[in-house]
């Protein structure tokens, strides 16, 4: 178990509050540790638990599974809640300890559903007792069922929705309710360089990724150009995690740079192989992405500020790897390619 000491970013607002469970998960990933794993049908290495976690049948477009394998303990300011005391304990100072977590996203970044396993009762009781105020304001739904912390956020009628679910027992897994883009998932890497914390998959547009990535303070023009370019529409990624003692916690840009997490994604184009190439050099050249050699290959790389990004396709399908260093982003992106 490692105590997540989480800074809170801004004061509390009503956008703050519908655009946390949608970086919620992210945020997980950059204080993970143990990772437990499982391999997709023999194939990707995913997070332990992936294939029986559920969620609202409701329409949606996409989920994310976070999972790292020990429980963490979380903080109040987690939720973007003001506290009185150290938002890491409960009234009776009592840290407060997650188990794992699954998100449910809808139409728009603000429309999202959380499923929110603490490792005791008494942990879900206290977290929703830390996220009240939120409550209190109308924008945030949520319920508790023993151990489970159930949350939505965004607009009245998915937030009506959402919970209704919940309420109902109404549950999809993960792998019924997506199986076109479960698929996906199958071709993220079996072996790679480090384990899987979070994964999932979303129905997007180049407008939504953009927006997905801005949450973290990333500039992504190069990820969104190319896979609004080659038409893609659905999307599997996985973040890792190699050093989880230099985690850090705080959701903005500077902790990315210096968490050393890696994230990769992959999408099935609905153009054959030989026009996504074409295309993606025509891309590159729009959006200053350099050629290189990769392996026995080569692959479309450009440094974002402190990150690095490689764009590469094998026939239709679509990687994108980033990484806090360049070989980071290399070795991930080859083990997807060939590992």
């Amino acid at each position: 178990m490692i105590e997540m000491n989480i800074a809170r970013r801004v004061e509390r607002r009503t956008g703050l509050l519908r655009a946390w469970a949608t970086s919620l998960a992210l945020l997980f990933t950059l204080a993970a540790t143990g990772c437990a794993t499982t391999n997709l049908s023999g194939s990707a290495l995913l997070p332990d638990g992936i294939e029986d976690a559920k969620v609202p049948r409701v329409e949606s477009r996409g989920y994310l599974y976070f999972n790292p394998g020990a429980p963490v303990v979380v903080t109040g300011s987690l939720f973007n809640v003001s506290l009185p005391t150290d938002g890491s304990l409960d009234e009776s100072g009592n840290s407060i300890s997650l188990d794992h977590a699954t998100l449910i996203l809808g139409a728009t970044t603000e429309n999202v559903g959380a499923s929110l396993n603490f490792v005791s009762a008494q942990d879900s009781q206290a977290a929703l007792e830390l996220v009240s105020d939120a409550l209190d304001s109308g924008n945030v739904r949520g319920q508790r069922l023993d151990e489970q912390l159930f949350l939505a956020t965004g607009d009245q009628q998915w937030r009506e929705a959402v919970t209704g679910a919940y309420d109902r027992g109404d549950l999809v897994s993960v792998k019924e309710g997506f199986p076109t883009t479960w698929a996906l998932l199958s071709h993220l890497p079996a072996s790679p360089p480090s384990k899987p914390v979070m994964a999932g998959v979303l129905h997007l547009d180049a407008n939504l990724l953009q927006s997905l990535m801005a949450s973290v303070d990333v500039e992504a023009e190069g990820i969104g150009n190319a896979f609004g370019l080659v038409r893609v529409e659905s999307m599997a990624f996985a973040v890792y995690t190699d050093d989880p003692l230099r985690m850090s916690t705080e959701l903005n840009y500077e902790r990315l740079v210096e968490s050393g997490s890696g994230i990769l994604l992959v999408s099935q184009s609905s153009y054959p192989g030989p026009i996504v190439s074409f295309m993606l050099g025509v891309m590159s050249e729009r959006t200053d992405l350099e050629l290189i050699e990769l392996g026995t290959t080569n692959a479309r790389y450009r440094r974002v500020e402190g990150l690095h990004l490689i764009i590469k396709n094998r026939g239709s399908l679509l990687f994108a790897a980033i990484a806090t260093t360049r070989q980071d982003a290399e070795e991930l992106m080859l083990s997807a390619l060939f590992g």
